[in-house]
C-alpha cells in the first residue's frame, strides 16, 4: 500500500505544482505587460510561456531537494510546508535569473516578471497544496492512502506512541500495539504480513536481546517493511541524530545542532546578502536616528556592549544609546552595574522585575527616543555591522551576556554552538511578554532544530511584529 500512495501522491502534487508554477509566472508576465512602462525587451507571450514550460521542471526537481515529495510531508505542519515551498520558490527564481543573465536570448520581457513570478507561483503552490492537504486528511480519515503500521515494545511507551501517531500523524494506520514477544516466530510474522500488507514498523528499543532484533530487521527487509526505532533514553528525544559507521560498526550519532557544514555556509551566505541589501536602505535612517539622539541627549550615539557568541567568544554589541547618558552601565560608561543603578530608584519591584526577567519594563533610565526606538527594535540596525563582522547572525538565539549564562543551566553549553541572532524564535513568539524561562527553551529548540526553511520563517514572522510594534520595550 505504502508504494501505491506515494506513487499516488507523486502523480497528483507534481503536475498540480508544475501548472501552479506555470500559472504564476504566466500571471506575473500579464500583470508586467498591463502597466504602462514598456518591456525592455520584445518577447511575445507565446514565446515566453514556450521557454517557461520547457524550464520550469527545473523547479520540481528543486523542490523535491527541499523534501516537497516525500510522505512525511503530509504529517508536517502547514507553516513548515509554507517555509519550504517559500525558500524552494527562492532558490528556482535565483537560478532562473542567472540563466537568463548568461544566456544569449533573455528569457524575461523586463526584470519584474521573475519577481512577480516569485510570488505568484509560490502563493499558488502554497493554496493549492493547502487544498491536497485537506483532501487528504478527509481521506486519511477512511484509511485512504494511509500506511499499515504495527507498534511493538513493552511498557507504556506503545501507548504513549499509539497516542502521538493518531494525534500527530494520521497518515499511519495502526493496525495492532503489542508486544515483541507476540511476534517471535516467522509464521505469525508471514500470517501478519499477509494479512495486513504492513508497511511500516515502530519498534520501542526497550532491552531486548540482539537475536530478537536481528529477527525483526530480517523480517523487515524480507517483506519491505519500513522500520523505525525509537529510542527509549529520553533525554535523546528532542535531539537530532543521524546513522554513521565505524568500520563495520554501525552508529547512531546525536548532533547538537544541524547548523553544521554546508549549513553553516548556507546560513553566511544568506546573513551577507541580507546585511548588505539591509544597509542600502538602512543607511539614511540610521543618520537620521543618529542625529536626533545627539540633539535630545548630547553623548555618544551609539552604545557598547559585551556579549557571547559562538563558542564563548566575547562580541562588542553595537546599538544605538536609548538611555540617559547617566544611567548608562558597563564598560567605560559607568562602574555600576545595572542592578545597582536600578537601586538608586529606591523602587524594589525594579530590582524584582529586573532579577525574574533581565529587563524592565517601564525602565525610568530610557529616554524619549529612546523608548520610541525600542519599541520598533530601531535601536538595533547598528548591529548590521555586527552582521558583517560575522559576530551575529540574522536569525539565532538571543545575545545574553556572560552572567546571564547560568540561567541556562545544563544547556549552556549548547547555547555556544552557534552565534546568536538579529531576531530569533522568542521575538516572534510574544517578545518581551515571554517569561525568560521560556525564552531559554526557545532559543535551545532553535538550536536543536535549525534549518534554512526555519530561518526563513522567523524573518517573515518578524516583519508584522515590527510593524506592529508588540510588546517591544
Amino acid at each position: 500500500m505504502k508504494k501505491r500512495s506515494e506513487l499516488g501522491f507523486l502523480l497528483i502534487h507534481i503536475p498540480i505544482d508544475y501548472l501552479m508554477v506555470v500559472a504564476g509566472f504566466a500571471l506575473a508576465y500579464l500583470v508586467r505587460e498591463g502597466q504602462t512602462k514598456p518591456f525592455a525587451y520584445l518577447i511575445s507571450g507565446k514565446d515566453y510561456l514556450g521557454t517557461l514550460v520547457l524550464i520550469l521542471p527545473l523547479w520540481l526537481i528543486i523542490y523535491a531537494l527541499f523534501g516537497l515529495y516525500s510522505f512525511s510531508s503530509a504529517n508536517r505542519s502547514r507553516l513548515s510546508e509554507l517555509t519550504r515551498i517559500i525558500g524552494a520558490s527562492a532558490v528556482g527564481t535565483t537560478i532562473l535569473i542567472i540563466i537568463d543573465f548568461f544566456v544569449s536570448n533573455p528569457i524575461f520581457p523586463s526584470k519584474a516578471v521573475p519577481i512577480y513570478g516569485f510570488l505568484f507561483a509560490t502563493i499558488f503552490v502554497g493554496l493549492a497544496r493547502y487544498v491536497l492537504y485537506l483532501v487528504q486528511q478527509y481521506l486519511y480519515r477512511y484509511k485512504f492512502g494511509t500506511h499499515n503500521t504495527l507498534i511493538l515494545g513493552s511498557g507504556p511507551a506503545r501507548i504513549e506512541l499509539e497516542k502521538l501517531l493518531h494525534d500527530k500523524a494520521r497518515g499511519f494506520n495502526i493496525i495492532a500495539n503489542n508486544t515483541t514477544k507476540t511476534f517471535l516466530n516467522e509464521k505469525n510474522w508471514r500470517s501478519f504480513q499477509k494479512q495486513y500488507d504492513l508497511d511500516d514498523i515502530f519498534y520501542i528499543d526497550t532491552n531486548e536481546s540482539s537475536d530478537i532484533i536481528t529477527k525483526l530487521l530480517l523480517f523487515c527487509r524480507k517483506y519491505q517493511v519500513q522500520l523505525h526505532v525509537v529510542p527509549t533514553i529520553r533525554e535523546l528525544y528532542g535531539s537530532t541524530m543521524k546513522t554513521a559507521r565505524l568500520g563495520e560498526l554501525a552508529l547512531l550519532e546525536v548532533i547538537a545542532t544541524p547548523l553544521d557544514g554546508w549549513g553553516r555556509v548556507l546560513k553566511r551566505g544568506m546573513d551577507l546578502a541580507l546585511a548588505l541589501l539591509a544597509m542600502i536602505i538602512a543607511l539614511p535612517l540610521m543618520l537620521i536616528i543618529a542625529v536626533l539622539i545627539k540633539i535630545t541627549d548630547p553623548g555618544p550615539v551609539f552604545y557598547v556592549h559585551e556579549r557571547l557568541t559562538r563558542s564563548g567568544k566575547k562580541i562588542h554589541l553595537l546599538k544605538f544609546r536609548t538611555m540617559q547618558l547617566k544611567y548608562c552601565t558597563g564598560g567605560k560608561y559607568s562602574g555600576l552595574s545595572t542592578l545597582e543603578m536600578l537601586k538608586t530608584f529606591n523602587d524594589p519591584s525594579l530590582i524584582e522585575e529586573f532579577k525574574r526577567d533581565q529587563k524592565v519594563k517601564n525602565d525610568p533610565r530610557i529616554s524619549k527616543i529612546g523608548g520610541f526606538l525600542r519599541a520598533v527594535s530601531l535601536d538595533e540596525l547598528p548591529q548590521l555591522f555586527n552582521v558583517l563582522k560575522s559576530d551575529l547572525s540574522f536569525v539565532g538565539p538571543r545575545p545574553i551576556v556572560e552572567k546571564e549564562l547560568s540561567r541556562y543551566g545544563d544547556e549552556s553549553g549548547i547555547f555556544l554552538h552557534i552565534k546568536p541572532g538579529l531576531t530569533g524564535l522568542w521575538q516572534v513568539s510574544g517578545r518581551n511578554d515571554v517569561g525568560y524561562d521560556d525564552r531559554v527553551k526557545l532559543d535551545i529548540y532553535y538550536i536543536e532544530n535549525w534549518s534554512l526553511a526555519l530561518d526563513i520563517s522567523i524573518l517573515l514572522r518578524t516583519i508584522p511584529v515590527l510593524l506592529l510594534r508588540k510588546n517591544g520595550y
